[in-house]
């Protein structure tokens, strides 16, 4: 299954990830902590809800794919 990023596009492709799918969860994007733009594509570091997670999202434009990296959770009991 290829990762899901539901992302947000205004002047161009892609703008602001707002939501993605990662084994089989869905996390919101409540962050974007860093932008960047690379020969290959654009990269956003993210904090998403539930559980506080970190993700860093690649979207490379020749194969338009994106590409979902986890880098940790901080799940608390609510």
């Amino acid at each position: 299954m290829n990762p899901i990023v539901e992302c947000y596009a205004g002047s161009t492709y892609p703008e602001s990830p707002r939501a993605l799918t990662w084994q089989e969860q869905r996390f919101r994007v409540e962050e974007i902590i860093q932008r960047r733009r690379e020969p290959a594509g654009v990269g956003f570091l993210v904090r998403c809800s539930p559980g506080d997670c970190l993700f860093d999202l690649f979207y490379l434009i020749e194969e338009d794919q994106w590409q979902i990296q986890p880098k940790g959770c901080m799940i608390t009991d609510e």
